[in-house]
């Protein structure tokens, strides 16, 4: 008979299954066709057989190959999963070295990396808030939040009400989370805030609120079970007696209303996002229902670890992410999505942070293009977007032939123009990324 523990953590790997298919739907098309192809079976590998660790660990595996081979180019919650899948390998090898044994018991597994993936959540929340307590994120002319609502929403919020209701939301549902006698309330309106950004028609939020669903639920406490409902459904009596091939008729039927159904559909949706958005609809409604159904058990405690010390070193990455664009690094990939946030250029928009405080010169340089034979450097010069040195050093690397009109806004002591057109060592392009900026005024809303 299997333990809570495993229960839960078989429901933990069917919801981080589902939000792989989730990722892999929204990239279209894929950046690494072999390792995406990989990557959508052994999620279903994993969906088949939940409650063997080894699933889980291919899975793991096989996204931060796919992650590392495609960056720099990837978005903040697929660096976040290819963090917490760093987590679950580092945990699966400390009981694995320890037991002189590959076949970790799921349990044991998840009381292992679950207190240190709730860390991580928490701090991904946290820099998602402290981004935008910047100056262009609080004004409605140029707020993201703004944008969003009005992009999303049939009717107008007035004024900065989208602003402060992003704030409040996003900074409620870490605290709720913290505090045992609040915890499932944090749950359910984590649910209920994600469900709903993921239909917005700007960006393709699903892929991102499908994984923080997974995360969600290391915070829950109900007797959680991937097999609950089908469980409870086959135990039922009314199937004893059923005639043909039994239990086996049922999946017939299921299958034929599904095709039925896909029929149906088919002449009622018209392009493949609208499917994607239906299925987005009623998995989030179907695990919205799940949560608030279950009977809840007392809160599991304590709710985060901090030992053993190297258990930290993931939680530590994640924090030093976040803090990037304050420490003269990468923009992009920082958590900083969708924020108004700016560090570049020796100036900073942020409340709390200025631009002094920057270690490294990355954000410095900028490149004012004038003129380019890109399509991509000559959008930026029709929107007076300027990029930093660093990032049109890294276009012109993978685009030698590219001819670059541009004015440089740099201080005495940047490098020399000639190292514009000199390669970037291979891992420090990996690990740096940058968005555009704007020349001059309010930040626009960016990724």
């Amino acid at each position: 008979m299997p333990t809570s523990e495993q229960k839960t953590y078989s429901t933990f790997c069917v919801l981080w299954g589902l939000a792989t298919l989730f990722h892999l739907v929204a990239k279209d098309p894929w950046p690494a066709p072999l390792l995406s192809t990989s990557l959508a079976v052994a999620a279903l590998y994993l969906l088949h057989r939940p409650s063997e660790p080894h699933r889980l660990v291919l899975l793991a595996v096989l996204q931060m190959c796919e992650s590392w081979t495609t960056a720099p180019f990837i978005s903040n919650h697929w660096l976040f999963t290819g963090l917490v899948n760093l987590t679950l390998l580092q945990a699966y090898a400390r009981l694995a070295w320890a037991g002189r044994t590959f076949a970790v018991e799921p349990g044991a597994l998840y009381r292992t990396f679950v207190p240190i993936v709730r860390l991580e959540l928490i701090i991904l929340y946290f820099f998602a808030v402290f981004h935008k307590l910047n100056a262009d994120f609080l004004d409605p002319q140029t707020s993201c939040a703004v944008h969003f609502y009005a992009a999303q929403l049939p009717f107008a919020l007035a004024g900065a009400i989208p602003i402060y209701l992003t704030l409040a939301v996003e900074a409620a549902i870490p605290l709720l989370l913290c505090w045992a006698p609040t915890r499932n309330a944090g749950i359910l309106l984590g649910l209920l805030f994600h469900a709903a950004v993921g239909f917005n028609p700007i960006s393709e939020f699903y892929n991102f609120s499908s994984m923080i669903f997974a995360l969600l639920f290391l915070f829950a406490s109900p007797r959680l079970d991937a097999g609950w409902p089908t469980q409870r459904l086959f135990k039922s009596s009314r199937w004893e007696g059923m005639p043909f091939f039994g239990k086996s008729s049922l999946a017939i039927g299921a299958a034929v209303v599904g095709v039925g159904l896909l029929v149906v559909l088919d002449d009622l949706i018209a392009t493949p996002t609208e499917l994607v958005l239906l299925l987005w609809g009623l998995y989030s409604a179907a695990l919205t229902l799940l949560f608030v159904l279950l009977p809840k058990a007392p809160p599991a405690r304590p709710t985060f670890s901090f030992r053993p010390w190297p258990v930290l070193l993931v939680p530590l990455l994640t924090g030093l992410n976040g803090c990037s664009p304050y420490l003269g690094l990468k923009t992009e990939t920082a958590f900083a999505m969708y924020s108004n946030l700016r560090t570049e250029g020796g100036q900073s928009n942020h409340l709390l942070v200025p631009a002094g405080v920057q270690l490294f010169g990355f954000q410095r340089d900028l490149i004012e293009i004038k003129d380019s034979s890109s399509g991509f450097l000559a959008s930026l010069a029709q929107r007076k977007l300027m990029l930093p040195f660093f990032e049109v050093r890294a276009v012109l690397q993978q685009h030698p032939n590219t001819s670059l009109a541009y004015e440089r806004h740099a201080s005495p002591s940047a490098p020399p123009s000639a190292q514009l057109r000199q390669p970037i060592p291979w891992p420090l392009r990996k690990l740096l990324y940058f968005r555009p900026v704007a020349l001059s005024g309010r930040q626009p809303c960016f990724h």
